[in-house]
């Protein structure tokens, strides 16, 4: 296949370089002309547990990116999806998919505003990540995907890109139930994410908190009532589980909302925390505890202006 990762940070280079390994032809594509460089240069260097690699893979803008692309796997902040996409307009062709695995609820309407609900795919990934500089990407820890057509359909190019992504290294699966999965990231996320933001810590500290614990757990179990309210019945006990584990495996990971709030960059907590505070007022519930947490990140960015 020929792919393109639009939005290439370290979550898009993590997955670009399992493609690689696949044996598909990936064009990387961003706006940071650092990192681009520094890829273009020397390769993109990927740190994991299995040890470091450098990986030629092609790393453009997006005006430069060729097409059409067979894949596009979405991974910019959501807030960017619309322009991100628009940006590589030329690049997309009558048979392109696209996937998004990116954060928080509502990315496979954006998605479908751009090519036919048949050809949309939207995902949710729990493997951690994180860029330390121009070109080099870390990754420690496990985790694993999951993927499927959006709005239901034929699953084959879906099950084609889990297989490349397994052979490459990162596992990925099929779920027919694939919105109670991207529910669960972002009740996760909720959870994770703004606490992270707000304290400058990483999970290993939450975990050594009890107040920030019984926070966690509060956010975890509104987000499932919310989700319940829509007929996603998720249990709640598997978030609470990842939580845990985040807390202890990932301890060190600096979440995504904690690098932009350290980089005076503008987050992703309307997608998610919002996005989850007017689903359960949809149903007339409240989220009192997950609102507080957006309201908080959202006081933090009003500082960068």
């Amino acid at each position: 296949m020929k792919i393109g990762i639009l939005g290439s940070g370290a979550m898009g280079c993590l997955f670009g370089a399992a493609f690689h390994r696949a044996g598909h032809d990936v064009t990387l594509i961003d706006v940071n002309q650092p990192h681009l460089d520094a890829i273009n240069a020397h390769g993109l260097e990927l740190d994991t547990r299995a040890g470091v690699e450098h990986l030629p893979i092609p790393a453009r803008l997006p005006a430069d990116a060729t097409g059409p692309f067979d894949l596009v796997l979405v991974f910019t902040k959501t807030f960017h999806t619309e322009g991100a996409l628009a940006g590589i307009a030329h690049a997309i062709g009558e048979n392109t998919h696209l996937l998004s695995l990116q954060n928080g609820l509502g990315n496979d309407r954006k998605l479908a505003g751009v090519v036919s609900d048949d050809r949309v795919m939207v995902g949710a990934s729990m493997l951690p990540s994180d860029l330390e500089g121009p070109g080099k990407v870390r990754s420690h820890g496990e985790g694993y995907s999951k993927l499927y057509p959006a709005f239901g359909g034929d699953p084959a190019m879906a099950q084609a890109v889990a297989d490349a992504l397994t052979a490459g290294g990162l596992p990925a699966q099929l779920d027919p139930d694939i919105h109670a999965a991207i529910w669960s990231k972002a009740i996760f996320n909720a959870a994770m994410n703004p606490m992270c933001a707000l304290t400058r810590r990483t999970p290993g500290f939450l975990g050594a908190s009890e107040e920030a614990r019984a926070t966690i757990r509060a956010v975890v179990e509104e987000g499932v009532a919310a989700a319940h309210a829509h007929g996603v019945m998720i249990d709640a006990q598997p978030i609470h589980d990842l939580t845990q584990v985040s807390m202890t495996d990932h301890a060190d990971h600096e979440a995504s909302m904690l690098q932009d709030v350290k980089a005076g960059r503008r987050t992703e907590v309307d997608a998610i925390n919002g996005a989850i505070v007017k689903a359960a007022a949809e149903k007339g519930l409240s989220a009192p505890v997950t609102q507080t947490l957006w309201h908080l990140v959202k006081l933090e960015e009003a500082k960068l202006a």
